[in-house]
């Protein structure tokens, strides 16, 4: 049994998370408690460490090239826990998930051509699409009864738009936690099918699902979606391995593919590393997969202990449902405290790293998002300091 409570040393890295530097730029504090990079407070499985120590005692590093093994790794994986069967012919290579996304961008839209993005939503998207001289197109999710939900209506009518062509989807959705069900997944391929828009499906959480839920991959709903659609899947927020990891594309539609191919050969993003292949092909075996199964029950554990502890002590910050991930979508606008103001309380009074809800777009002010993928110890320190900090509010500010 893996101990998750144990806390882990990270200053042998260079953690983002913990860089102080980083702190004083974004919370103007180096005195914090952090829970704002979406990465994991727990070394990676014992398999891909064991493996990445066998792999550098070789201590020949020369050039390498992907085996078959770890294409059949990722195949089984995903035919095994999502019941998703990839042709090894669809399944590119990137170096990170974003890297992807950019490429996509580049190959398939124009400057100035509209990309749809689902706000509040993982801030890189927005600034992704900007700076490839893209339009951001906003199609806002609607909170209703604490749970967020897709305005369909508003996505036919920027989807409409002749010069939208593409949409970065979500699944499961980073910052909100939401699991799209199949129906809104398939909603989204006929709006987008019928006004000819492309789908970047950004599924890098989709290991991250709670009892209840179900990840379903949009090019698993049909032909049609998997040839409109790019799936970009990566083990990085699943095992923590995000510094040492590639991600892969699955890209059904062959012309498509092969204009992928194309543009990262002309550009020679096609290299290897030798400690990634490494680290990917354990993490997808089944000794990876037992110590998700553990994680998982103990992430659920963080996120009880989370919803409970806001409702008996700090009742005016509320949790929006987490269906996936390992991020917490807090609802802190009961406080009543304007956005700027609440990014500094938080840092400066409770002391900890939380990104500011704004950050995921304007429908996210009021809210922050918060890692809940570390030890309940630190869990619990860092919500014992946001308690202390609303207690001590003063006047009618709450």
């Amino acid at each position: 049994m893996t101990d998750f409570d144990k806390f882990q040393d990270r200053s042998l890295s260079a953690a983002e998370k913990w860089n102080k530097e980083d702190w004083l730029e974004h919370f103007s504090g180096d005195d914090l408690l952090p829970f704002w990079v979406a990465d994991m407070e727990f070394k990676a499985p014992p398999v891909v460490c064991d493996h990445l120590l066998k792999r550098a005692e070789n201590g020949i590093f020369g050039y390498e090239y992907r085996r078959d093994s770890l294409m059949d790794a990722v195949i089984h994986w995903y035919a095994h826990r999502h019941q998703w069967q990839i042709k090894s012919s669809d399944l590119c290579f990137s170096n990170s998930v974003m890297n992807a996304i950019s490429v996509l961008i580049n190959l398939h839209t124009e400057k100035g051509d509209g990309i749809i993005i689902q706000a509040p939503v993982f801030f890189e998207f927005r600034l992704t699409i900007m700076d490839n001289k893209r339009k951001v197109v906003r199609n806002p999710l609607k909170l209703v009864d604490n749970h967020y939900q897709m305005d369909f209506d508003d996505l036919e009518e920027k989807a409409a738009n002749p010069r939208t062509r593409m949409m970065i989807l979500c699944n499961p959705h980073n910052p909100v936690g939401r699991v799209w069900k199949r129906e809104e997944l398939q909603r989204v391929s006929e709006i987008c099918k019928k006004h000819q828009v492309l789908i970047i499906a950004d599924e890098i959480h989709s290991d991250i699902v709670y009892p209840g839920h179900q990840y379903i991959p949009f090019a698993s709903l049909s032909e049609e979606a998997a040839q409109q659609s790019f799936s970009c899947l990566s083990p990085a927020k699943t095992f923590n391995i995000a510094s040492v990891t590639d991600a892969m594309i699955v890209i059904g539609n062959e012309q498509y593919r092969a204009q992928y191919k194309d543009f990262v050969s002309r550009y020679l993003f096609h290299k290897n590393n030798a400690f990634s292949a490494i680290a990917m092909e354990s993490a997808y075996s089944n000794k990876g997969g037992e110590w998700l199964d553990e994680l998982l029950v103990y992430l659920q554990a963080n996120l009880d202990y989370l919803e409970n502890y806001l409702r008996e002590y700090i009742p005016k910050v509320k949790l929006i449902k987490t269906e996936g991930t390992f991020l917490a979508w807090l609802d802190f606008r009961e406080l009543g405290i304007e956005t700027k103001a609440l990014e500094k309380f938080i840092a400066q009074e409770a002391r900890i790293a939380i990104n500011p809800g704004y950050w995921f777009g304007r429908q996210g002010a009021g809210f922050a998002r918060m890692t809940i993928a570390c030890p309940r110890s630190m869990l619990k320190e860092g919500l014992s300091r946001l308690e202390r900090a609303i207690n001590g509010l003063k006047g009618n500010v709450i």
